[in-house]
C-alpha cells in the first residue's frame, strides 16, 4: 500500500511547489520555434481536471505548455513551438504523491503528434479498480528530433523506439531515432508480452548504459484488467549490435503483448549531459553501495544506492547522485521505469542537498495487484535538470 507520508532526507530541499491548475507555466528568455526536448509534471485534481505544477515545467523552446482533458482517463499536453521534427518519444513515470490514489493508476501513453508548430502527446490514466484518480501526479517526458548526430560517432549515445504493431513476428518501427551511429532498430516478438529490440551499430560495453519503457494504450474493451505496462528485462551487447529485452503486461501482472516507447540512453532519459544522473539499481536492499556500472553523474562522480529503513516503507530505496548534480533555477524532470519481472514501480519524492549540491531520488516498487512493497525490485531511475 502507499506509504502515508513522504519522509525527506535530514538536510535535504524538495525541488518546487503546487501551481493553480490548467495554468499553462510561464517560460524564460524567447520562443525560438524547433525540435527539442519537454518535460512537466500533470496532476489531477478532485475534479478530475490536469494542472502543471510549478516548478517541473520545461519547453526548450520557450513555449508554452498546455494541459487538457478530454474525458475521465484521457487528457493531452501540448508543448508549443516544438514541432518540425522527423520523430517524437514520449514516455511518463508516475509520482507516488502522499495525496494520490492508494494504489498508483497505470498511465500510458496514447499517441503522439508533431503538428509542425507543436508537439502534443495524448495520455491516458486509469485508476486501480474503485480507486479514484484525484491526486496523481506524474511526469510527461517528450523528444523531438530532426536528424541524428551528422558525425555519425560510433559511440554510446540516445537511442528512441516507439513499437506500431504488438503482434507482429517482428518490425522496424518507423517512429525511432539515435543520436549517434548507423542503422535501424528492429523489434522481434518473442513470445507473448516479450520483445527483443536489436539496435545495430555502436554497441554499448556490458558495464553502460539504462534503459526505460513506457505502455502505448490498449483500449479497455480489450484490456479490461485495465490495460498495460512495460518493463526492461535487460539490454547487452551483442557482436556490433546492441540488444534490448522488454517485457508488457495487463495490469494485474500477467504477460499480454503491447505497443511500447523504449529509450537506451547512455546519459540522461533526455540523451544529454545536464546536470543529475541516471542508475540502473540492480540490488535495492543493499544497506549502501557505490554504483560502478549501469549509470551516469554529469559531476563523474559516483552514484550510491541504499534501502530504506522499513518504517519508511517496504521496497523503497534511494539513489543519490553525488558530486555537484544541482544546478539552481533549472527545472527537475524524472523518469522511472522497473526492470525484470512485473513488478511496477514509481517515484516516491526526489530533491538535492543545499551544501554538498548532490541531488536524490527515491523509488518505490510494489505487486502490480494490491501494491504491497516489493523489496528485491530492481529499476531505472533519471534525473535531469533543464
Amino acid at each position: 500500500m502507499k506509504i502515508s507520508s513522504r519522509i525527506v532526507l535530514a538536510g535535504a530541499v524538495l525541488f518546487g511547489v503546487a501551481g493553480a491548475a490548467g495554468a499553462p507555466q510561464a517560460q524564460a528568455g524567447g520562443v525560438v520555434p524547433g525540435p527539442g526536448d519537454g518535460s512537466a509534471a500533470v496532476f489531477i485534481t478532485t475534479s478530475g481536471a490536469p494542472g502543471l505544477t510549478n516548478g517541473y515545467t520545461h519547453n526548450s523552446t520557450g513555449g508554452a505548455v498546455d494541459v487538457g482533458q478530454i474525458d475521465a482517463t484521457h487528457y493531452w499536453i501540448s508543448f508549443r513551438a516544438m514541432g518540425g521534427g522527423t520523430y517524437a518519444s514520449a514516455q511518463l513515470t508516475v509520482w507516488n504523491g502522499a495525496s494520490g490514489p492508494t494504489i498508483d493508476p497505470i498511465c500510458t501513453i496514447d499517441r503522439t503528434k508533431d503538428a509542425g508548430g507543436d508537439v502534443t502527446v495524448w495520455f491516458q490514466c486509469t485508476p486501480f479498480p474503485s480507486s479514484p484518480l484525484a491526486g496523481t501526479q506524474l511526469f510527461v517526458n517528450v523528444t523531438n528530433r530532426l536528424h541524428p548526430d551528422t558525425a555519425r560517432v560510433r559511440a554510446p549515445g540516445f537511442v528512441a523506439v516507439t513499437t506500431a504493431n504488438p503482434s507482429a513476428a517482428g518490425e522496424t518501427p518507423v517512429n525511432q531515432y539515435r543520436s549517434s551511429g548507423t542503422g535501424l532498430a528492429t523489434v522481434a516478438h518473442t513470445g507473448t508480452g516479450l520483445y527483443t529490440v536489436t539496435v545495430p551499430g555502436g554497441a554499448y560495453a556490458w558495464n553502460q548504459g539504462t534503459a526505460f519503457a513506457t505502455a502505448l494504450t490498449v483500449s479497455p474493451t480489450v484490456d479490461p484488467a485495465y490495460t498495460r505496462y512495460c518493463n526492461p528485462q535487460s539490454w547487452y551487447p551483442s557482436g556490433t549490435s546492441m540488444i534490448v529485452n522488454v517485457g508488457c503486461y495487463m495490469g494485474i501482472g500477467t504477460a499480454a503483448d503491447a505497443r511500447f516507447s523504449l529509450r537506451l540512453v547512455g546519459r540522461n532519459h533526455l540523451g544529454g549531459t545536464q546536470p543529475g544522473g541516471s542508475q540502473w539499481v540492480s540490488n535495492p536492499t543493499s544497506t549502501g553501495y557505490d554504483t560502478i556500472a549501469y549509470g551516469w553523474n554529469s559531476a563523474g562522480a559516483t552514484n550510491h544506492v541504499r534501502s530504506l529503513a522499513p518504517w519508511e516503507g517496504t521496497g523503497v530505496s534511494h539513489v543519490q547522485f553525488n558530486g555537484a548534480t544541482y544546478a539552481p533555477g533549472k527545472v527537475p524532470s524524472l523518469l522511472v521505469s522497473a526492470y525484470g519481472g512485473n513488478q511496477r514501480c514509481s517515484l516516491e519524492y526526489h530533491g538535492y542537498h543545499p551544501a554538498d549540491l548532490y541531488t536524490n531520488a527515491t523509488v518505490r516498487c510494489y505487486a502490480p495487484v494490491g501494491g504491497a512493497g516489493v523489496a528485491a525490485g530492481r529499476y531505472s531511475v533519471s534525473l535531469v535538470q533543464l
